[in-house]
């Protein structure tokens, strides 16, 4: 009666930590980018991703508590959040060229980040703005799996938030 019980509970072991160890060997990294044309000015688009107070009206960030620093525009401008269904971590400005460019760096409890850009482009009748991010998720084993579907999702995520920053014009 042992035998039978022994293979199986081996077999199930075995499952996992191959399980566990292909997870050690995907990456953590993913990517996501979305794009989309407002038919304004880059001038009247820029203050609204150059200012994290601004991000409440075109982005998830408002359903996250959160103590945006004074000021809130600019490269330096930071906001920070310990929420219990999104953790603890921050976003930061860390490079604004007005009415073209924004790069943040979003850094999250348990070691993953997120690099940041928000582009204008002057088109002819608006603006080009495409938003990119490139993540890492950490050295978790279990993380390799969720990479694999996070540029997916994060893309859907940014899609949404720029037709929210459309529906302001």
């Amino acid at each position: 009666m042992m035998a039978p019980l022994a293979k199986i509970f081996g077999g199930i072991g075995t499952v996992l930590v191959t399980l566990l160890l292909i997870g050690f060997v995907l990456p953590s990294t993913w990517s996501a980018e979305a794009s989309i044309q407002i038919e304004v000015d880059p001038t009247e688009i820029f203050p609204f991703l150059d200012d994290l107070d601004r991000w409440d009206e075109w982005t998830n960030w408002g359903d996250i508590e959160s103590t945006v620093s004074f000021p809130s525009r600019g490269v330096g401008a930071s906001r920070t959040w310990d929420d219990p269904n999104f953790g603890a971590g921050s976003v930061t400005i860390t490079g604004s060229e007005p009415t073209t460019l924004v790069r943040y760096e979003v850094e999250v409890g348990g070691g993953a980040s997120v690099s940041g850009e928000l582009r204008i482009e002057a088109r002819e009748g608006g603006s080009r703005v495409t938003w990119r991010e490139d993540g890492n998720l950490g050295r978790n084993p279990m993380m390799g799996y969720v990479a694999r579907g996070m540029g997916k999702f994060q893309g859907a995520q940014l899609a949404d938030g720029l037709e929210k920053l459309r529906y302001i014009f």
